[in-house]
């Protein structure tokens, strides 16, 4: 009898009982179509030489995987969204979405235990852990649930920490996800071109909120700032740090890989400021297909030499030591119509970065296989959401609730980290005399706290700080060699500062310009 069977009995009557309550699940893709079962599918996951797939999860103790996160204890909490619904619904807000905690106690790729934190949510799309708590994306909302604790027990209602995220009635799958804490405290998130907002925290007054219409997001959970660090592109929904701190995102469709460069206005989203000059490309030098056709043509294997279609979701860089050193700080990013990861080599390139199309991996032959997510686990392995699907992304076929799976791929035989984690490396230390990543850390520490000008080119309504120090910032642009500091301090340019200082602005900008 196989661990999984009895992994899986062992849970039936507990999952009947938690479900007692939660609204019945339903499919509506037509007839009684059904994936192959979680063991099939796992055979069906093509790898690389020495890798070996776990499945960590599978229906029915983890169904409709939209997204999760890592506590502490590496233990992994799921996302799982029942309320998004075919196009002509959109939403069924008849279903609710729920919570999950997973955890595999032996490390032996099956986790044990499973716990329902919530399942009172709705149109959930991500779930991040700290500060006390639970932070949920619930468009229109984020919600944190409290849990000082750390029971696992909900300690009150959930609270609206931010709103105004609007969900279109077209192209409703843009909306907002993707939580994720920064390496500078900050909560980052993402939004799509087709849902515009305003954000605000709570009772802001809407000339007062900060519009946005694509692109990437942060929230400051101390100081309740919310700002936009980057307008366009048409729907992010993957995001990671590299080993110096910079952060990059994937574009599920057209252009597929973008450099986070605060203040920037990106192709592929109009824009509400008129004096955007040009916007700015993804970094890749590639294409996943054939853009002398249709992206539609992109689908059933005609891309696969391209590296399997349009469609990208999820996104992790690789820092961990458990795969071949070969891997280490790739980007890996799933491919919805390939079925597979695809790898990107990321290059400093003038100043900034080029991404280069690396050989595919993780190559699926399971028809309904969705990769919705990636990341690095606690020792170093990675772990893939599978949506198990065959309806999304302009396939319009139902959404089939009833089927979810999380695979765990390792190299080799995976070892119980003593400490789960242990692979993180520190982050670079700010410092002004260190090297050019050194130099841009210290630049965005000392001005994090400066507001970013609006979508419009107007004003920020926090825009209350004084420049500390300009003659820093002007030596850097007169004598620095490096043109991602130049990039860096040429972001600060539209930070929102009081007018008195706007000599600063004008000098600033000179000097950067004479040395580009």
């Amino acid at each position: 009898m196989s661990p999984f069977f009895l992994f899986f009995t062992s849970f039936l009557s507990l999952l009947t009982l938690a479900q007692a309550d939660f609204p019945a699940l339903y499919n509506s893709d037509p007839g009684d179509a059904q994936p192959p079962s979680p063991q099939e599918s796992l055979k069906m996951l093509k790898l690389p030489p020495g890798f070996k797939a776990t499945l960590f999860a599978a229906e029915p103790e983890v169904q409709n995987p939209i997204a999760q996160a890592w506590d502490a204890k590496g233990r992994m909490w799921v996302a799982e969204n029942y309320t998004y619904a075919e196009r002509a619904k959109r939403f069924d807000l008849g279903q609710k979405d729920r919570v999950i905690i997973l955890e595999d106690k032996d490390w032996d790729g099956v986790a044990e235990t499973r716990k329902v934190f919530t399942e009172d949510v709705q149109m959930l799309t991500s779930v991040e852990v700290g500060h006390g708590g639970v932070w949920l994306m619930c468009p229109p909302q984020v919600l944190f649930i409290p849990d000082a604790n750390g029971d696992d027990i909900p300690d009150g209602p959930p609270q609206v920490m931010i709103d105004g995220f609007t969900v279109a009635k077209d192209n409703y799958h843009n909306f907002a996800n993707g939580l994720r804490w920064g390496p500078d405290g900050w909560l980052y998130g993402r939004c799509g071109h087709s849902c515009p907002g305003r954000l605000g925290v709570p009772g802001t007054p809407d000339e007062q909120r900060i519009p946005m219409k694509g692109g990437i997001w942060r929230f400051h959970p101390e100081r309740k700032i919310v700002e936009v660090l980057t307008h366009g592109t048409t729907n992010p929904w993957g995001h990671d740090w590299d080993q110096h701190g910079e952060m990059f995102f994937i574009n599920t469709v057209t252009g597929h890989l973008w450099h986070l460069i605060p203040g920037a206005h990106l192709t592929d989203s109009s824009t509400m400021n008129p004096y955007v000059y040009e916007k700015l490309d993804t970094i890749a030098d590639h294409y996943h297909y054939d853009r002398s056709g249709k992206w539609s043509d992109s689908r059933d294997g005609k891309a696969n030499n391209f590296g399997g279609g349009h469609a990208h979701i999820g996104m992790m860089i690789y820092q961990g030591d458990q795969w071949p050193n070969q891997y280490r700080n790739k980007l890996f990013t799933m491919n919805m119509h390939g079925r597979r990861a695809n790898v990107e080599r990321l290059e400093r390139n003038g100043s900034g970065y080029t991404g280069k199309h690396e050989p595919d991996v993780f190559l699926s032959d399971d028809p309904w296989f969705r990769g919705i997510e990636i990341s690095t686990g606690p020792d170093g392995s990675g772990f893939i959401l599978d949506w198990s699907d065959t309806g999304e992304c302009h396939e319009s076929t139902g959404v089939h609730r009833t089927s979810g799976r999380i695979f765990r791929i390792s190299y080799g035989e995976a070892k119980k980290p003593e400490t789960p984690f242990s692979w993180r490396k520190p982050w670079p230390k700010a410092d002004l005399k260190g090297d050019e990543h050194q130099r841009v850390l210290a630049i965005r520490e000392m001005t994090q706290f400066w507001p970013i000008d609006l979508i419009t080119g107007g004003q920020h309504p926090q825009a209350i700080h004084e420049i500390q120090e300009p003659d820093i910032f002007l030596n850097l642009a007169r004598t620095d060699t490096s043109s991602l500091v130049h990039l860096t301090l040429a972001s600060t340019l539209q930070l929102c500062l009081k007018k008195q200082i706007q000599c600063f602005r004008n000098q600033l900008d000179f000097h950067l310009f004479s040395v580009i």
